[in-house]
């Protein structure tokens, strides 16, 4: 039985929905880091908030660990390198609090536009400050939305619905898409800033998104809108913004997310035109029922299963898809063994190319296959698809993929392998017959059938008598049966290549004997 543990605070439904699914629980909320990497130890899966810190020294002793579900969308609590490197799947929890986030986000834009907050405190204060606390009405004006993603389409949705033009940035969206939800899309971020009366960001956090609004970007604003921040602290320059509305530059902003949380100083939400709401965005019983039934459902999936849905260190694809996919992933990965131990020195950079049918869409997944293969067959052991592009990165191995369709060579699909080291290159390429059984094709440009499992040796020699009797006398001297052949070459008397599935492995004293034969030039012992 699998075990889980919840290191966080999470409904009862949670637990319950993974002690149905078979699954063991461990509900220890509040650990330290000490304590959670004790309790790390000897689980399958972890689901955490905000409140657990899944560092590198609490993955150190997680050998059993195969994925982590964050309750949520940030995943700042996680070391995602480190858990990538130990082959272990991070997930979140994108669509569990997206209403929520969209309606704190709109009851922020509403509380600017109508001085919510400044009459509040007036009225609390005992003064009726009503020509001061004069509002503005959405009606007719201009939200700008940065990011059109889940949020930010709820947001544009609701905007629309008060009669607001929404304009909007994302390169990712396409023109039809933004129509369709009656947005315009413009192509560069600055023609949003000048053409907007209020600005909302909704864009994940990454080293592009970091410092995304600063005072060069505030400076291009039309002078009097007003700014929201929802998305991550990183993105929105606090300091500039809070300094835009003291000048006069901005109306208002508002912020519910900090660089730092809580924040070390809170005398900027103390000034006038300033709205702060410490992270609620996402805090209402609704979405934090949403959010953790969904990491439930999520992990139980990916420890029965081994699908991980929204995966940030895993290339994804539709389970159905992937059931098409699968023999040529298992195929890709048998060829980064093959050529790992085909080719000797130390690995400098891999190229992976894919022509067919299946070609176009699915090239990165392909890619992590193979990249996983080549580590595996370097290092043996603990490698997975999570893992492999990772340690390939930290070893400096450049990879690159291509992708073609077409057939090549009259195969309808092909995948090849190229590896270059420091000893020079090794090259493999193979097939799926029939979507079921996958086929060594070529070995540096030799035709060559193979099975690609087991126990394969490849021997590179001269074309000429003896080459195919010769080894095979050496090979049953030594009690080695051969399970299948494989002869290719190029020209008459020229080099050849005799490949040979082995019942059994080949020792390397009879390895050694197979490399002095005068016909042979080269000879690799490959276990897949």
């Amino acid at each position: 039985m699998k075990k889980v543990l919840v290191a966080d605070t999470l409904p009862e439904q949670c637990m319950k929905m993974l002690q149905e699914a078979g699954l063991e629980v461990v509900y220890q909320p509040g650990l330290s880091e000490e304590e959670l990497k004790e309790a790390a130890r000897d689980v399958h899966g972890i689901i955490c908030r905000s409140g657990a810190k899944v560092t590198e020294k609490v993955l150190e002793s997680a050998d059993r660990l195969e994925a982590i579900c964050r309750a949520g969308v940030g995943v700042d609590n996680i070391d995602i390198a480190a858990a990538s490197r130990k082959g272990v799947a991070v997930m979140n929890t994108p669509a569990g609090n997206t209403i929520s986030t969209a309606e704190h986000t709109f009851a922020l834009l509403l509380s600017l536009a109508r001085n919510i907050g400044p009459a509040y405190a007036s009225m609390c204060e005992g003064r009726w400050e009503k020509k001061k606390l004069t509002g503005s009405q959405l009606y007719g004006s201009t939200l700008g939305v940065i990011g059109l993603g889940r949020i930010g389409r709820e947001m544009a949705k609701r905007a629309v619905g008060f009669g607001m033009t929404v304009l909007a940035y994302d390169p990712f969206v396409t023109r039809e898409t933004a129509e369709r939800m009656g947005v315009e899309l413009r192509d560069k971020l600055e023609d949003v800033l000048a053409d907007c009366d209020y600005l909302t960001v909704h864009v994940p956090e990454t080293e592009k998104t970091d410092g995304l609004i600063g005072a060069d970007q505030i400076a291009v604003m039309k002078d009097g809108s007003c700014l929201i921040n929802c998305a991550r602290g990183s993105v929105v320059d606090q300091d500039a913004t809070v300094a835009a509305v003291k000048s006069g530059k901005l109306r208002g902003a508002a912020f519910d997310v900090y660089r730092r949380e809580p924040p070390e100083d809170y005398a900027f939400a103390r000034e006038e035109g300033i709205l702060a709401t410490p992270h609620l965005a996402a805090s209402t019983a609704q979405a934090q029922l949403a959010v953790a039934t969904e990491a439930a459902e999520q992990l139980i999936v990916a420890l029965q299963r081994g699908h991980f849905r929204n995966a940030l260190n895993v290339v994804l694809v539709p389970p159905e898809e992937m059931r098409v996919l699968q023999p040529y992933c298992d195929l890709a990965v048998q060829l980064g063994r093959f050529v790992a131990q085909l080719q000797p020195g130390r690995a400098e950079a891999l190229e992976i190319s894919y022509q067919g049918e299946l070609a176009h869409d699915h090239v990165e997944l392909v890619q992590s296959y193979g990249a996983m293969g080549l580590m595996q067959g370097s290092m043996t052991a603990g490698v997975n698809v999570v893992s492999g592009p990772y340690l390939v990165h930290e070893h400096g191995i450049s990879v690159t993929g291509s992708a073609t369709v077409g057939s090549e060579a009259g195969f309808t699909d092909l995948i090849k392998l190229r590896l270059t080291t420091d000893a020079g290159t090794g090259e493999a390429a193979g097939t799926v017959f029939g979507r079921q059984h996958p086929r060594i094709v070529s070995v540096e440009d030799f035709h060559v059938e193979l099975i690609p499992e087991g126990h394969i040796l490849v021997v590179f020699g001269r074309d000429m008598p003896g080459l195919i009797g010769r080894v095979g006398a050496l090979l049953g001297e030594a009690g080695v049966n051969i399970a299948r052949m494989g002869f290719g070459r190029k020209e008459v008397g020229g080099h050849a290549l005799l490949g040979l599935n082995l019942d059994s492995p080949c020792d390397e004293d009879t390895v050694d004997k197979i490399r002095a034969l005068d016909v042979v030039r080269r000879v690799a012992a490959i276990e897949l």
